[in-house]
């Protein structure tokens, strides 16, 4: 398999695109313009398959390291997105080589460093979005997004394998010590963030608070792999659900807000 850096350089042509798909793509020679409601979207190289796209069986593992690698690159949203898509390249080819790794990379620093989604779940949701349907999507990521609420990061796992110097894509020295953890009981980027400076006391120019989101990007694409292996067998289930002081919380204005983000992260209980 290629280094992350050999594929983050790959340019693949129209023609190269056209002849990797092929009969791959599965769409109809007949599919119309992008926008009419069917498969497919007509460019000046070709039809370009229009999502669910085929997906493979990944490695949890592998997308760990990518996304870790991935991040000293452009950033969290870029690195997790990477990690998925550039391993659909790998296993299933066809449409995936004509989609821009790059495309995510406005969502470093929860987009252009404004601190509001987690780049990590704006890029993995982008890449779910490519392989399944809507109303799994929503399932799907939002499993992610409960999940990283309440997760301690970065995770046991992260700080084994930069122990054991495991980092294999990485092209700078890492960090192979563990790192203080924290649940941002949020999925924004600058409460996950903030929590952790100030569990940690690193700055957030700190080299140890780049690594920790370094090794965030690989625990969300870890994630959000496993879980889309599931969602593929059909073994899938979401199990997240509000904690009873949110729960309480919308039983009076659910009508008045959209979220299910904890209340207290931002409000003052009452």
């Amino acid at each position: 398999m290629a280094e992350v850096e050999e594929v983050l350089k790959k340019d693949v042509s129209r023609r190269s695109f056209l002849k990797t798909t092929g009969i791959g793509l599965g769409v109809a020679a007949g599919a119309l313009m992008f926008g009419t409601g069917v498969a497919g979207a007509q460019t000046q190289g070709g039809i370009v398959a229009e999502a669910p796209l085929p997906y493979v069986d990944l490695d949890p593992e592998e997308a760990r390291l990518r996304a870790h690698a991935a991040y000293f690159r452009s950033g969290c949203a870029y690195a997790t997105f990477y990690a998925i898509v550039s391993m659909l390249r790998d296993n299933v080819g066809g449409p995936y080589n004509h989609i821009p790794l790059r495309m995510l990379g406005y969502g470093r620093g929860g987009a252009a460093s404004w601190g509001t989604l987690c780049g990590t779940l704006n890029g993995a949701g982008a890449a779910i979005n490519l392989v399944a349907p809507d109303a799994d999507v929503n399932k799907i990521l939002g499993e992610l997004i409960g999940w990283y609420t309440i997760t301690p990061f970065p995770s046991q796992e992260s700080d084994d394998v930069a122990a054991a110097k495991g980092y294999k894509y990485d092209a700078k020295d890492y960090i192979a010590v563990a790192l203080p953890t924290s649940v941002s009981n949020s999925p924004l980027c600058h409460a996950s963030v903030t929590n952790w400076i100030n569990k940690s006391g690193f700055a957030a120019s700190a080299p140890e608070r780049a690594e920790r989101c370094a090794r965030l990007c690989g625990d969300v694409a870890a994630k959000a792999v496993a879980m889309l292996n599931e969602w593929k067998t059909g073994t899938f289930v979401a199990t997240f659900k509000v904690s009873e002081e949110t729960a309480g919380c919308l039983s009076c204005h659910g009508s008045d807000q959209i979220g299910k983000m904890a209340c207290t992260s931002c409000h003052e209980p009452h």
